[in-house]
């Protein structure tokens, strides 16, 4: 158990077997995995020199567990792991490797307390509508297919769905919601579209580059600084403009954003 954890997150760590066979053979990198658990376990294999296979869950008991299984550590961890940084997954690889050091396992003690408020219980778990994915113009299901085999050569992990109608209000100025046509829930992995844009006027270019830029929300990590998170990240905005069309996605934006916002 890591040390200075809250004893209310009933955190629990297993480690790996002493027999453990070790192994230079590279982790499965199957291309429906997410790409955190790739990053994650590429970074952990290097390390350990042995094939690791990470997954993520959403656990609320066991934050991280390890098991060996025909030459490759199969290690789960909480979801609040695909925020971890190289020096953090470094940690946690000489955790893992049993050769924690009391200086580490209070760095990662301090990335879960930093990171605690992701670990959901059943009393913060919302309940939300079911999500509607066709549209009377888009098929939000087949333009996330689209996006996520062209730019990240997989099929994500991710729902998505027709949101609430978002309209102008003396609250909400034209700057703010032109910027709310979509969003990325992080909990639940979920993206929300403006039903606004199930229209005819909407080019199928703008739908496709409205889900990219939320679907980047799901793969780049967020940055947190003296309390603050940092979301559109230097990594982001150039991801960004790698998508084909960005250009021009941004001016439709620009042109119609009176329209947009009514």
């Amino acid at each position: 158990m890591f040390g200075r954890v809250p004893r209310q997150l009933e955190l629990g760590l297993q480690s790996a077997p002493a027999d453990t066979v070790r192994s230079r053979e590279q982790a499965p990198t199957s291309e429906t995995q997410p790409l955190h658990e790739r990053r994650i376990g590429a970074f952990l294999t290097v390390m350990m020199g042995d094939a690791v296979a990470v997954r993520l869950t959403d656990n609320r008991r066991t934050l991280v567990s390890v098991r060996a299984k025909q030459g490759t550590r199969h290690v789960r961890l909480h979801r609040m792991f695909r925020h971890a940084d190289d020096v953090l997954l470094r940690a946690l690889g000489l955790y893992l490797m049993g050769i924690a050091t009391p200086a580490v396992q209070a760095k990662i003690d301090a990335f879960i307390a930093a990171h605690r408020g992701e670990i959901r219980t059943a009393a913060t778990r919302k309940i939300r509508r079911p999500l509607l994915a066709a549209g009377q113009h888009f098929d939000l299901n087949e333009v996330l297919r689209d996006v996520s085999q062209q730019y990240f050569g997989a099929a994500l992990p991710v729902h998505i769905g027709w949101g609430q109608l978002r309209r102008r209000t003396a609250r909400r100025p034209a700057k703010r919601i032109s910027r709310a046509l979509a969003t990325y829930n992080f909990e639940d992995a979920t993206i929300r579209v403006n039903p606004i844009l199930d229209s005819p006027k909407v080019p199928r270019l703008v739908m496709e580059w409205i889900v990219y830029h939320e679907l980047l929300h799901h793969v780049l990590p967020v940055q947190r600084s003296q309390g603050r998170s940092r979301y559109h990240t230097p990594e982001f905005r150039a991801m960004e403009r790698a998508f084909v069309g960005y250009a021009e996605a941004q001016a439709w934006e620009q042109a119609n954003v009176d329209w947009l916002v009514r």
